[in-house]
């Protein structure tokens, strides 16, 4: 796996947590709008938005190999010195294209139907299923400091998941949970495969984000076409677009181009236009940014990061009004991020298994770096 600084690895945490935050506000802004008295929800078109958002990395990858070939050759030669296959079957990007595309609809879905720093909260458990899943698929075994981290981590969204649970009215919370657990294990399986990938083949992170946005524009233009038609269940309603007949269906993409890109039509909303370029641009960066961070970081770390960002959608939300203030929900975050901190071995706690240990990585960090430049 390629190496970068230390300095640039926390500026591409901290940046990961910024866009991941605005990210889930405009996702849910769209949901909030109201169109006839009904809230706007297409989860499956906000996925196709959002692959378009992916697509546009491809050519921000072409733009930096034309401008940059020197250094691409460069990086292809140093890629060789690695042991890195420089060439890939684009069609071996398809298998994470559908694991995004399953987790991004059932996310979508389980988004309307809770609020937003709840939905952010249960995301934490993706933590543990992908530290199981790098065990399984790459054979690494999480050191002791990680292991502590990440029980900290869903610990704190126990908490906050008890405390919001209790204070919730809504009964269609536990089939939000339901499908964003469910997300959890394509989401997973998704960062695995990519994480294997990069230490396989050379790839630059937009490459391989403009590739999945191209081939999920191609598999969700197709599942459009089929789930236009299927009735949406009396269960899932409030999370399901209606038609002008007043009969619930999984998506109406008509409807949804009509209201965000039909500039005289009755029901056309401006505020869903920037929306939809916001969420574009927005998912353009994220994962940007979240490839970046599990080529030159790891996977585990994408997603601890990405439970630590619970703690500015939370605060965002209070600023906003969306949401009440509980103070389980603080107790629950501070257990959280503190656990974060100890996985990133940016806490080094005076316990000494954990000292001995850490000592032993830092060698072999050293090692590693040293064998590299040689």
């Amino acid at each position: 796996m390629t190496s970068i600084s230390s300095a640039n690895g926390y500026i591409l945490i901290v940046l990961q947590m910024l866009v991941n935050t605005a990210s889930s506000i405009v996702f849910k802004l769209q949901s909030k709008i109201k169109i006839d008295n009904q809230e706007f929800n297409h989860p499956f078109t906000q996925t196709l938005t959002m692959f378009f958002g992916e697509s546009i990395c491809y050519i921000i990858f072409l733009l930096y190999k034309s401008f940059n070939y020197s250094k691409y050759l460069y990086e292809l030669e140093l890629a060789n010195k690695l042991k890195q296959e420089t060439k890939i079957n684009y069609l071996v990007v398809i298998i994470p294209t559908l694991c995004d595309l399953i987790a991004s609809c059932l996310a979508f879905f389980a988004l309307s139907l809770m609020p937003t720093s709840v939905y952010q909260m249960l995301r934490g458990a993706t933590v543990v299923i992908t530290a199981i899943f790098q065990v399984i698929f790459l054979k690494r075994v999480p050191t002791k400091h990680q292991i502590l981290g990440m029980s900290l981590v869903v610990l704190g969204n126990l908490i906050v998941g008890i405390t919001i649970y209790l204070k919730s009215t809504q009964s269609d919370y536990l089939i939000g949970v339901l499908f964003l657990c469910l997300s959890f294990f394509m989401f997973s399986f998704q960062v695995i495969l990519e994480e294997k990938y990069f230490r396989k083949y050379y790839l630059n992170p937009f490459e391989l984000v403009g590739l999945e946005g191209l081939w999920g524009l191609v598999f969700t233009s197709i599942l459009l076409s089929i789930i236009e038609f299927i009735p949406c269940p009396s269960q899932m309603q409030s999370g399901c677009p209606q038609n002008s007949d007043g009969k619930y269906y999984l998506e109406q993409t008509i409807q949804f181009f009509q209201v965000v890109f039909s500039f005289h039509d009755k029901n056309y909303q401006p505020q869903l236009f920037l929306l939809i370029i916001a969420e574009a641009t927005s998912i353009l960066l994220l994962n940007s940014i979240c490839m970046a961070v599990v080529k030159y970081l790891s996977a585990l770390t994408k997603s601890v990061v990405q439970v630590t960002t619970i703690a500015l959608v939370w605060i965002t939300c209070l600023i906003i009004g969306w949401e009440k203030f509980y103070w389980g929900q603080l107790i629950g975050f501070i257990i959280l991020v503190f656990g974060s901190l100890i996985y990133n071995n940016i806490i080094k706690l005076p316990i000494k298994c954990l000292e001995q240990q850490q000592k032993v990585e830092s060698q072999q960090s050293k090692s590693e770096n040293e064998e590299l430049l040689n």
